[in-house]
Parts: structure tokens; sequence; C-alpha cells
């Protein structure tokens, strides 16, 4: 996989993530609400999948990993 997809695809999960922390933050027990929520966990598993697929495992694993990690530590890499 060349850079640029990998860039790509790195920036599309962290949207995701950031959807879905969002999406919790707003949770008010609303049909809405939790309407959002589901839509952007499965966004967010829709884009570990592609990691999977794109990137192999081994390396859809560490990038997953890497988001999990502080952000302190995600620059310290």
């Amino acid at each position: 996989m060349d850079t640029l997809k990998s860039v790509a695809l790195a920036q599309r999960l962290e949207e995701a993530e950031v959807a879905v922390l969002k999406a919790y933050a707003e949770l008010d027990g609303s049909l809405e609400s939790r309407t959002v929520l589901h839509s952007a966990k499965q966004a967010y598993r829709e884009a570990e999948a592609d990691a999977v697929v794109l990137l192999g495992a081994h390396v859809a694993l560490e990038l997953v990993a890497s988001r999990l990690a502080p952000p302190d530590l995600r620059l310290a890499g």
C-alpha cells in the first residue's frame, strides 16, 4: 500500500473515532442520539475492516492500537 492510501486510511479511522466519541458525548437516550451512535460505530467498524483488508492484519492491528494510545504517546511515536 502506498503512503497516500495509508495516510487516508489513518485519517478515516481517526475521523470515525472522533465521530463515535462525539456521539457518546451527546448521547441523551433519545432515538436520534442512539441512531447517530449506531451509525458512527458502524462507520468505525467499516474503517477497521478496510484497514484489515488493505493493510493486512498485522499492520492494521498496529494502526488501530496506535489510535487507542493516549494522544501524547501518539505524537512520540
